[in-house]
Order: structure tokens, then C-alpha cells, then sequence
């Protein structure tokens, strides 16, 4: 927890680390936010177990959704760690507590408020709709149908807990940093000698090995195989303590930033092996969901829990694979800024907070649309990110809601008047 802002200087930042872009890593960030359009899209056309199921099932839906739900969320966090930690160092408590406050409270709540409706309208269309036989003018009748009282009696904080989540996490990672500055600089020198030996130093052979230990625990408290989502609003303890690892990790390394360039070293290699973890972790969960309900059904499956237990672990090496590999080849990749691509990233959070009403509603449209499934699970994720760019472009980028996600209004083509459209700093 080393690497205080003092004035506008980034402690212990070196001449080739001080005030650099990570362009590859706000990309990684950006990713992770958009694959909740195709993770929820998924969901839609699994045979079982969502909100709403389209008749058009695909084959790949369960294995899309499952690998997604593996390695999204911690990677986000390992991320959201290391630019929280640099908007720290860079701004100071103050300035980043009200900076935290802009970007992540004010979606929250204000998003809470207008999203909810909005999924509750969505699903009631979707059921509506469904419960119709196929014919002119249903979709109409099924519009007027749908009720717009929304019951709050039963609400969860839906796809923004990790919003929820990400307000913990900063309390708790600059309240503790801004304390051990003041009350316990020798605590913050060890702890800056033992990272930096782990992430540059003699250690770092041990990295990935700690990683696993560190985060192990809580990924072995889960009630089922993966990362349990959160439904209500009271904090999963085991699930908060799973991602407070990812995010301490990254907030930790921010302040020994320069391993992030020897990351590139080797990379493919780490993503091919991760890549390949993460496919044994999907064979076994299938296999431990179908020995479950062979147990149910009255067979003896011996040592249940020891799979599971061999699950966690393939998950949570190949999840810290991913998040090395990735970031040493996006960090490679993208040295320099891309217009498309910071575009994207400026509308990752949009897209985000937006997409999971969408989801629901627009496969709907579609639902008596007799095609391949898979095909279909395709299109929609299009038709979905589609009204989630346009508004974006119109109602967002250029307005006071872009102050507020993006960190400044952009210049909107075609309104621009030729103005060049800068990127703010990566916080």
C-alpha cells in the first residue's frame, strides 16, 4: 500500500512508469463490462434457469454463460483495483472520495432507481407476450397488456451489485492506505519490499502460486462451483472477501506498476495455458452438475467433495493466468490509442448500467422467430449492443450524463464542429 500522492509527484513511480497510459489495461476493464451483453443475452437462451428462456434454445448458450461467469467479474476487479489505486495516488483521498462518489455512488443509486422499473416492465412484456398463441397484432396487445406497477418488496441490486461492491472496496483500500501512511510507515515498508519481491524481485517465480493460496479460501466457501452471484443487498461475506483478493491484488501492484511491462514476456504462452485450464474447469463443472443430479436421483457419486474442491482450484489458476496473460498481451497490443477502441472503452460503462433490460425485452420481440438457436443467441447479441451504442453516441457521450460516466463531454460526431475528440486520463 506504497505510493502516496504527495502534491502532484506519484511516489516511488519511476521515470518510465510516472504518469503512463495503460491503454491495454483500460481496454481488459472495458471488456469485461461489455461481456455482461453477452452473458445475459446467453442466459436467454439456455434450456433452464433464467429470467426469461427463448423457445430456440442453443447448445452453446451454458457454455458461453458458464466460461464468461468464470473469469469476468475477477478480472474486472483486478483492474478496477490498479486504476482505483492510480487515481488515488494521483488525486489524494479527498479528491478521490468525490471522484468515487461522481462515477460510482450517483450511477448506482440514480441507475437502481430507473433500471429497476425498466427489468421488472421487461420481464412482465416477456411473459406476457409468451403466454399468447402467435398471430396478428399479439405483440400490440401484449404492449397494453403489461403492467407498469412495479412491486420493490422483493428488489435486489440486480447486475449493479458490483457497483454495490466496488464502494467497499474503496472505503476500505484508501481508508487503510491513508492510515498506514500516518500511523504505521514501517507496516507500508515491509509490505512494499515483499510486494515488489513478488512482482519484480527473486519471488516472483512464487506469484501465481500465492495468488492461488490467497484467494483459495474464499473460492472453497462458494455453495456450488464458480463464483455465487449476489441477490440482495445485504454483503455475501464470502463473496466480498473472493473479489476483495482481486481488487487488493491490483491495487497492491499499482505501486510496483512496473511489472505490468514484463508481463508482455511470455504472454501468449500464459493464454494459452489459462485458456486451457479454463476449459478443464468447464468439463469438470459439467461433470459435477451431472454427478449432482445423479446423487439426487439416488447414486452413489463418490468423492463429491473432492471435486469440487479440484474445480475451485483449476478455476482460480487458470482466473490469475488469464489476468497476467491478458494483461501483458493487451498491454503489448495496444501501446498506442485507437480511436475505435477508446471509443468503446468510453462507452463500456454505458453499455453496462443499460444492457440488461435489453436482454430480456429485445429477444422477446424476436420470440416466434423460428431459426437456429445459436444463430439466433448471435443476432440478438447485435440488436442488443446496437440501441446500447446509439444511445450512447446521442443522449450520452456528448451530455452531463457523459460528465458523470466518462469523466468529461466528448465531442459527438457528426455535431462536433471538427473538434478533435481527446481522451480524458484512464481513472
Amino acid at each position: 500500500m506504497t505510493g502516496l500522492r504527495h502534491g502532484t509527484a506519484e511516489v516511488g513511480a519511476s521515470p518510465a512508469t510516472a504518469g503512463k497510459r495503460y491503454h491495454g489495461m483500460d481496454f481488459i476493464r472495458a471488456v469485461m463490462m461489455m461481456l455482461g451483453v453477452v452473458l445475459h443475452t446467453a442466459l436467454v437462451f439456455m434450456p433452464e434457469g433464467w429470467l426469461y428462456l427463448d423457445p430456440q434454445s442453443s447448445p452453446f448458450a451454458p457454455l458461453i454463460a458458464g466460461l464468461i461467469h468464470i473469469f469476468r467479474m475477477p478480472v474486472f476487479f483486478v483492474m478496477a483495483g490498479f486504476f482505483g489505486a492510480m487515481l488515488y495516488q494521483r488525486r489524494g483521498i479527498g479528491a478521490f472520495s468525490l471522484h468515487r462518489f461522481d462515477r460510482i455512488v450517483v450511477p448506482l443509486v440514480i441507475g437502481w432507481f430507473v433500471l429497476y422499473p425498466l427489468l421488472m416492465w421487461s420481464i412482465s412484456f416477456a411473459w406476457t407476450f409468451s403466454a399468447r398463441d402467435p398471430g396478428p397484432g399479439v405483440m400490440i396487445e401484449a404492449f397494453r397488456s403489461t403492467p407498469l406497477s412495479v412491486d420493490f418488496a422483493e428488489a435486489g441490486p440486480m447486475h449493479l451489485w458490483f457497483l454495490y461492491y466496488l464502494v467497499y472496496y474503496y472505503l476500505f483500500f484508501a481508508g487503510l492506505t491513508w492510515l498506514l501512511h500516518r500511523i504505521a510507515r514501517p507496516v507500508v515498508g515491509a509490505s512494499r519490499r515483499c510486494v515488489a519481491a513478488l512482482a519484480t524481485g527473486r519471488l516472483s517465480w512464487s506469484r501465481l502460486p500465492l495468488l492461488v493460496v490467497l484467494t483459495a479460501p474464499a473460492m472453497l466457501c462458494m455453495s456450488e462451483p464458480g463464483i455465487d452471484t449476489p441477490f440482495g443487498f445485504a454483503p455475501v461475506w464470502r463473496i466480498l472477501a473472493l473479489y476483495a483478493v482481486y481488487f487488493g491484488v491490483g491495487w497492491l501492484v499499482y505501486a510496483h506498476r512496473e511489472v505490468v511491462s514484463r508481463l508482455e514476456h511470455l504472454a501468449w504462452v500464459r493464454l494459452v495455458f489459462a485458456c486451457l485450464l479454463l476449459g478443464v474447469a468447464i468439463i469438470l463443472t459439467a461433470y459435477h452438475h451431472h454427478s449432482t443430479a445423479n446423487r439426487e436421483a439416488g447414486e452413489a457419486i463418490p468423492d463429491h467433495a473432492t471435486l469440487f474442491t479440484v474445480i475451485q482450484l483449476v478455476q482460480v489458476t487458470g482466473v490469475w493466468l488469464l489476468v497476467l496473460a491478458l494483461t501483458g498481451v493487451c498491454e503489448r497490443v495496444f501501446r498506442r490509442p485507437a480511436r475505435p477502441v477508446r471509443y468503446l472503452v468510453d462507452a463500456s460503462y454505458w453499455i453496462y448500467l443499460l444492457h440488461l433490460p435489453l436482454t430480456i425485452f429485445i429477444p422477446s420481440l424476436f420470440r416466434n422467430w423460428e431459426i437456429d438457436g445459436t444463430l439466433k443467441m448471435l443476432l440478438m447479441m447485435v440488436l442488443v449492443t446496437i440501441p446500447l451504442l446509439v444511445t450512447y453516441h446521442v443522449f450520452v457521450r456528448g451530455t452531463a450524463i457523459g460528465s458523470v460516466l466518462n469523466g468529461r463531454r466528448f465531442p459527438v460526431w457528426p455535431f462536433d464542429g471538427g473538434r478533435s475528440d481527446r481522451s480524458v486520463p484512464l481513472e
